[in-house]
């Protein structure tokens, strides 16, 4: 029979079905394509799907598993991680497609038709092709994700797989604790430095001549004209009019349950009743009520509420018409768009 951590894991794997059958939907309908950061967040929905199911088996043993345990951990790590990325990837796309001058001054705007590896070695390096250099920001995010992500892991494995009869039993658990707590509060302070480029992008849209404070241009490595108003490019039209695009306020909303599940990560390295590798999160038989409803409320709840506002991101492109056929990823050139409202003046729509 299923203890209520099994129970909790049918509920999520149902919540996070609906979200699987959403962006099913956008590929089916052309809304999305599997080139934009859409992918990236189907991703994150299929490694939740993926912990969910552990969690099932989890609680379907009699005894604790250690390896399914280690295994649940590193799928929610690997979940926070790709919802973070998600997060920054979609301010991205914004930026790019709503700044005609210049584009995004977190990354630079790649070719068109560049490879997947062109675009990845840029985005890891922030040099173009020619060697210039990038917009620095997301190249340090990215480096910095991964190496907070890789010390998560390793520190979770090393305090879960820490035996009582072990002579370096103390030492393992204490490491394993600092490792944790390490890579947590890196994700923390990513999160509130996502808040702060949030804010900044809002003020940004919101300004009237659509450039960024004065100083922050040099601190980003851009020009200073770079988001400036441009009368001839139709995707302006929402700035130019001083109105924030509903893409930027999901995005706003989305950072609330980010920076929730956050705070919660760097809470469970310190506090025994929610740490997975505390004796105390644990019954005679696997994860004890506290833990589990700590860990749905405080944890995969967040998740999935922002899983579901980034999904809603492909609805709020209504406000665009295509005018090439064709191009449904969300990192189309500016130029290609055309705000429905503007066609419905010409009478076009």
């Amino acid at each position: 029979m299923f203890r209520h951590d099994g129970i909790v894991g049918i509920v999520f794997i149902v919540l996070y079905t609906v979200n699987l059958a959403i962006l099913v939907y956008g590929y089916v309908t052309r809304r999305i394509s599997f080139k934009s950061v859409f992918t990236l967040l189907l991703f994150h929905v299929c490694v939740r799907l993926a912990a969910q199911g552990v969690t099932i088996a989890l609680a379907a043993r009699a005894s604790l598993s250690l390896g399914l345990l280690i295994t649940y951990m590193v799928l929610s790590v690997e979940g926070y991680f790709s919802l973070v990325l998600c997060a920054y990837r979609f301010l991205v796309h914004h930026q790019q497609l709503a700044y005609p001058t210049g584009g995004s001054w977190l990354e630079g705007r790649g070719q068109a038709n560049a490879s997947v590896r062109a675009r990845f070695r840029r985005a890891m390096t922030a040099t173009d092709d020619a060697g210039r250099k990038d917009p620095w920001v997301m190249t340090w995010v990215h480096w910095v994700l991964i190496a907070a992500n890789a010390i998560i892991v390793s520190g979770g494995s090393i305090g879960i797989g820490a035996k009582a009869t072990d002579s370096d039993y103390d030492s393992k658990r204490s490491t394993g604790r600092a490792m944790r707590t390490a890579g947590q509060a890196i994700f923390l302070a990513l999160n509130l430095l996502l808040g702060a480029f949030l804010l900044l992008t809002r003020r940004q849209d919101l300004h009237a001549d659509g450039t960024l404070p004065r100083g922050w241009a040099r601190v980003l490595r851009v020009s200073p004209d770079i988001g400036a108003h441009d009368a001839t490019a139709a995707p302006d039209a929402y700035r130019r009019a001083r109105r924030l695009h509903p893409a930027v306020r999901v995005l706003l909303a989305a950072w609330v349950p980010l920076i929730v599940r956050g705070i919660y990560g760097l809470a469970q390295t310190q506090v025994g009743p929610i740490n997975y590798a505390d004796p105390a999160a644990y019954g005679p038989a696997g994860f004890t009520t506290t833990f589990a409803i700590c860990e749905a409320t405080l944890a995969v709840l967040p998740e999935w509420a922002a899983c579901c506002l980034l999904c809603s991101i492909m609805f709020t492109r209504d406000q665009w018409r295509e005018v090439k056929e064709g191009q449904a990823g969300l990192g189309r050139k500016a130029s290609d768009m055309v705000p429905l409202e503007e066609k419905r003046t010409r009478g076009d729509a």
